[in-house]
This record gives C-alpha cells, sequence and structure tokens, in this order.
C-alpha cells in the first residue's frame, strides 16, 4: 500500500512494487532487514574496466584532457588501495597536468586521504 499525504489530503492505494537498493557496505544492516533481500555481490573492476570508465567519465563529462584522465586511472589504481573511480574524479578536476596528478595523489597519501598500496 502506497500512501500519499499532501496539504492535508492523503490517498492510497495497492500497488505491486520492488525495492532495488546497493551499498558498497551491508555490514551495519541488521539481520532482520538484510533477510529482506536478495544479496547479490558483484566482481570488483579488472584495471581494463576501471581504466575505460574512469577515461570515459573524465573525458565525456568532466571535460578532463585525455592525458590527466589516463594518469589519473593509472596512479589511482596502481599508488593506492582507493580504487575508487570517486576518488579519480575528485583528482582529475584538480590537476592541470599530468605531474600535478602524482603530486596531488602523493599528498593526499601523505595527509590519510588516500592510502597506498
Amino acid at each position: 500500500m502506497v500512501s500519499e499525504t499532501k496539504h492535508a489530503k492523503t490517498r492510497m492505494e495497492v500497488l505491486k512494487t520492488w525495492v532495488i537498493a546497493s551499498s558498497n557496505n551491508i555490514s551495519n544492516i541488521i539481520p532482520a532487514l538484510k533477510s529482506r533481500f536478495f544479496i547479490i555481490q558483484l566482481e570488483p573492476y579488472s584495471y581494463q574496466q576501471f581504466s575505460q570508465i574512469t577515461m570515459r567519465l573524465l573525458i565525456e563529462q568532466y571535460k578532463i584532457d585525455e592525458d590527466i584522465a589516463k594518469a589519473t586511472a593509472y596512479m589511482v589504481w596502481n599508488k593506492t588501495r582507493s580504487r575508487n573511480i570517486r576518488d579519480c574524479v575528485r583528482i582529475a578536476r584538480m590537476a592541470k597536468t599530468v605531474q600535478e596528478v602524482d603530486f596531488i595523489i602523493n599528498t593526499l597519501r601523505r595527509y590519510g586521504y588516500l592510502y597506498s598500496n
């Protein structure tokens, strides 16, 4: 049953519904709630997949130079334990050159924002 309340008026309707959710970590979900879901664990990205996704996102959506995008994917994969595409976006958006990608990653690692392999 779906209920909607607007301006002190309520309407209800019975609908067939599904809940689709995703999470990077399900350890904090209580067992009673977790038992209501069908849990599918996906394989982690390979470097090839990670690089392709990162480069496509950075070049097409964020208009980052191809060399910076490629260097960011490579360095995040190989110099950090992050392997997080969101980190690639943050780093590439700050960098103006390939050398700055390395500098940013080293600085973030030094201050504990990224962990080295």
